[in-house]
C-alpha cells in the first residue's frame, strides 16, 4: 500500500524561506514525507532538517531545462511509493480550502485527477503600513493582502508522471483547470528587506546563460518600484475566494482561455494576467495559514 502524498521541493542557501517552508509541510504530511533536493548550500541552511529526506547534489549554474527534467523524473519516480506527488519552489505555500478540506492529505483523498493546478497568489508586502515581517510568526498574522497571477497558477499536485516546463508552470500533458479549491500562495513580494537581500544572492550565483532568471537578477531600485507598485493597487476587501467569488473566476477564466489559445506551445498559459486589484484575504485561510508556525511533529500518514 503506498503513502499518500510526497512533498518536494529544491533549494540553494535559503535561510528564510526553507525553514518556513519546513514548519508549513511538516504539519500536513509529516517530515519523513518531505523531499528536499539541495543544490550545493553552504551556509547550513540545509544542515537541521529533522528527518525530513535530503538530496544533495553538486552547484552548478543555474539552468532551469535541466532543473525541470531532472525533478520531473525525481518526481516520477516517487509515484512508486506515494500515490501523490507534490512539487512547489521553497516560497511556494499550497493551502487546500479550509472550508472543505482539513489539510492537504484530505483535498489529495477527496480530490483524484491526475494533474491538479492550483490558483496562484502573490502575497504582497505593503512598506507603507507593515513593518518587515518576522518568519517566524504566523505569515497570515502579518500579511492580509494577496494578488491573483497567472505565473503562479501552476500543476503543482501530480499522480502520474508529468514533464514539467522550465518554471514548472505547465506540463506538457495538460492546459491548466482552475476550478480546483487548491492556493498557490507565493511569499516572494511579501517583504521588500528580504525580497532585497535574497536578489542579492540570486544576483550573484552563477546561471547557465546570460539571459537567464533576468527577474532574479534586477536592480534594487527596480525591484523595490515594482512591489511598491503592486502594493499600491486598489484593495477589494469582499473577496471570499470560493466558487461563488465572480472576481476570482472572472480571472481564472481568463487564464483557462489563454491556455485553449496556446494548446500546441510550450507555455499552454499567458504568464502575464495579474489582477488589477489586491484582494484581502478571507479570514478562514488565516487559521490555515497559521499552520507555518507549528513544530513539525506530525508522523507521515
Amino acid at each position: 500500500m503506498k503513502s499518500p502524498l510526497a512533498i518536494v521541493t529544491m533549494v540553494y542557501n535559503e535561510p528564510e524561506f526553507l525553514p518556513v517552508w519546513h514548519r508549513h509541510y511538516a504539519a500536513q504530511v509529516g517530515e519523513a514525507a518531505l523531499h528536499v533536493i539541495d543544490h550545493g548550500s553552504n551556509d547550513g541552511s540545509t544542515e537541521h532538517l529533522g528527518a525530513i529526506n535530503r538530496l544533495r547534489i553538486p552547484r552548478s549554474p543555474q539552468d532551469d531545462e535541466t532543473r525541470t527534467h531532472a525533478i520531473s523524473h525525481y518526481c516520477a519516480s516517487l509515484l512508486a511509493w506515494y500515490d501523490a506527488v507534490i512539487y512547489v519552489d521553497v516560497d511556494e505555500f499550497l493551502v487546500a480550502d479550509p472550508a472543505l478540506f482539513a489539510s492537504l492529505p484530505d483535498f489529495t483523498r477527496q480530490w483524484p485527477d491526475p494533474i491538479v493546478t492550483a490558483t496562484g497568489l502573490d502575497v504582497i508586502h505593503m512598506p507603507h503600513q507593515e513593518t518587515e515581517i518576522d518568519w517566524s510568526r504566523p505569515i497570515s498574522e502579518q500579511r492580509r493582502h494577496v494578488r491573483f497571477t497567472s505565473s503562479m497558477c501552476k500543476p503543482s499536485l501530480i499522480r502520474r508522471p508529468v514533464s514539467w516546463a522550465p518554471g514548472f508552470h505547465n506540463t506538457t500533458e495538460a492546459p491548466p483547470q482552475l476550478s480546483v479549491p487548491l492556493f498557490l500562495f507565493h511569499l516572494r513580494y511579501a517583504d521588500l528587506n528580504s525580497d532585497l537581500k535574497r536578489l542579492e544572492r540570486t544576483r550573484q550565483q552563477p546561471w547557465i546563460s546570460e539571459d537567464s532568471g533576468r527577474h532574479q537578477r534586477m536592480k534594487n531600485e527596480d525591484w523595490a518600484n515594482m512591489l511598491k507598485a503592486m502594493a499600491a493597487l486598489d484593495i477589494h476587501p469582499h473577496a471570499d475566494l470560493s466558487s461563488k467569488d465572480a472576481e476570482l473566476s472572472r480571472w481564472r477564466q481568463l487564464v483557462e482561455t489563454s491556455g485553449l489559445e496556446r494548446l500546441h506551445e510550450r507555455y499552454k498559459l499567458d504568464l502575464h494576467i495579474s489582477g488589477d486589484a489586491l484582494w484581502r484575504l478571507p479570514d478562514r485561510f488565516v487559521g490555515s495559514l497559521q499552520r507555518m508556525r507549528n513544530p513539525p511533529c506530525v508522523s507521515a500518514r
